[in-house]
């Protein structure tokens, strides 16, 4: 099998059944290898930008790898939209797109992107906006490389990836072809952090301190929302959720407290003001949530927050008591 053979039996293996892109110079091939595919269905878009939001799409909705692919140049870079977009909502999608032939480069080949005599540098531009770009030089190694970019985009926090392939290495044979093995570990969290904001939540009802919950777009990737609920009716805590988790609980529940924020509901943005003790499920603390950053906005108040990105934790307000996990496993950690 050829490269582009190889691709799509991989992308098979591991349970994808749409992929969305167009025609072009390069991937010519890769369409004639979806055309034999009984399992994918392709959908052909008229412009690929459209193609790397209906992955996102397709990823968010059916918790598969989303795939979109493109030509070289004009093509791919119509992907980078969609791509900054996973990348920002912790979305796994695969991008594919065509690259010049090694012994072209350089020399202005039709729709080049080398970076080299004033060529855009598609690498760079698509290392700026998913967790790693790859280049398939060989396809001896175009297994290794599927299965490193397909379990990053998967690890930790979610994210796309993204694959060149150069036009002479499209038909090139693959003689080592093997299935891929996915090594997709969930991120738990550590007993000693649980028990310290365990402890902090306990010491705050049993003192009757008002608390209340933040929760954010976290639950909803990692399906905690069942969860997040029993929390909150077990504890009996008010809440918020961030715009982007609106509706995690419905909005009539009546421990809900409305929207917070700098657009929020006055009686949210009044109970905050007055709570001691504050829990942050799966949020980043976004602009419009915190009042433009507001310095001071949690000066007298402990903070706790649960988030699945290192970065995330202190990026903003540094926590009283933190919890690197995956929301749903952290949430039923702290029922316990």
């Amino acid at each position: 099998m050829d490269v582009n053979e190889a691709i799509v039996k991989t992308l098979e293996h591991v349970g994808v059944d749409h992929v969305f892109g167009g025609s072009g110079q390069v991937n010519g091939s890769m369409l004639l290898a979806l055309k034999k595919s009984t399992q994918i269905k392709t959908v052909i878009i008229r412009n690929e930008q459209a193609a790397s939001f209906m992955a996102c799409g397709y990823s968010m909705f059916s918790d598969k790898l989303g795939v979109c692919f493109a030509t070289g140049g004009p093509g791919e870079f119509n992907l980078l939209s969609g791509l900054a977009v996973a990348l920002s909502d912790s979305l796994p999608v695969l991008a594919i797109s065509g690259y010049t032939s090694a012994r072209d480069r350089g020399k202005g080949a039709l729709n080049e992107s080398s970076g080299l005599s004033r060529t855009p540098d598609s690498p760079k531009m698509f290392n700026a906006t998913t967790k790693k770009s790859f280049i398939i030089e060989d396809p001896a190694t175009t297994c290794d490389i599927l299965e490193e970019a397909i379990n990053l985009a998967y690890e930790g926090r979610p994210g796309p990836v993204h694959i060149h392939v150069p036009k002479d290495v499209t038909i090139a044979k693959v003689t080592n072809f093997r299935e891929i093995k996915l090594n997709i570990k969930p991120v738990l969290p550590k007993s000693a952090e649980i028990n310290a904001a365990a402890a902090a939540l306990a010491k705050a009802i049993k003192n009757n301190d008002q608390i209340m919950a933040i929760l954010g777009y976290g639950i909803i990737r990692s399906h905690g929302e069942k969860e997040a609920l029993a929390l909150i009716d077990q504890f009996q805590i008010p809440f918020t959720a961030t715009m982007d988790a609106k509706g995690i609980i419905p909005e009539n529940h009546p421990l809900c407290l409305g929207v917070y924020g700098t657009s929020g509901d006055p009686g949210a943005n009044k109970y905050f003001d007055s709570s001691k003790v504050v829990l942050a499920i799966g949020n980043s603390f976004a602009q419009n949530a915190t009042f433009a950053f507001k310095p001071d906005l949690f000066k007298g108040k402990t903070l706790i927050h649960v988030n699945i990105d290192p970065h995330e934790i202190g990026k903003v307000y540094k926590p009283d008591y933190s919890i690197l996990s995956d929301a749903k496993p952290a949430i039923i950690a702290l029922e316990r």
